[in-house]
C-alpha cells in the first residue's frame, strides 16, 4: 500500500508559515524535504480550500492563514489537500458469484464507514495551533 504524504506536507507548511514566516516556495520546499513545485500544488490546494489566502503581484506573493490557527483543524487541512477523502477502501474485485464475495463490500464497508467517522471526529479536535505551540516547545526542548 502507498501512503500519501500530502497531509503531513501540508501540516509541516503551515507549521513553517506560522513559526518561521517565509512564503518563499524554495525555502519551504528545503525544509521538508520535496521540491518547490509540489509546495505550490499544495498551498494552491489550501488556498482553494480556505485555509491559506495569496496577496500581492508575482514575485512578491504573501501567503498566510485565512483565520487563526486555533480555527484551523486538521480535518480542514486533510479535505483541502487529499483527492482520496476515504481513510480505507473495500476491495470490489470480488467473485460475484460467492455470496460471501457479494456480501462483503456492505459489511467491510460499514465497517470502514466507522473507522474513518471516528477518525474525522478526532482530526477535527487537534487545531494547528496546538501543533505549532508543540512543535516550538520541542524546538525549545531541543535547543536546551
Amino acid at each position: 500500500m502507498k501512503y500519501s504524504h500530502r497531509l503531513s506536507d501540508a501540516v509541516h507548511i503551515l507549521v513553517y508559515l506560522e513559526i518561521l514566516g517565509s512564503n518563499s516556495s524554495s525555502a519551504i520546499a528545503e525544509n521538508v524535504n520535496s521540491n518547490p513545485s509540489l509546495i505550490r500544488r499544495l498551498i494552491a490546494h489550501m488556498v482553494k480550500g480556505g485555509i491559506l489566502e495569496r496577496s500581492g503581484q508575482h514575485g512578491e506573493i504573501s501567503i498566510k492563514l485565512t483565520r487563526p490557527a486555533a480555527q484551523v483543524s486538521l480535518l480542514d487541512i486533510y479535505q483541502a489537500v487529499e483527492s482520496h477523502q476515504e481513510f480505507l477502501d473495500v476491495d470490489q474485485e470480488i467473485n460475484h458469484l460467492h455470496p460471501l464475495s457479494r456480501c462483503m463490500p456492505g459489511v467491510l464497508g460499514a465497517a470502514y464507514q466507522r473507522v474513518q467517522t471516528a477518525a474525522e471526529q478526532e482530526m477535527a479536535q487537534i487545531s494547528l495551533q496546538s501543533v505549532v505551540d508543540q512543535m516550538r516547545a520541542r524546538i525549545n526542548e531541543e535547543k536546551k
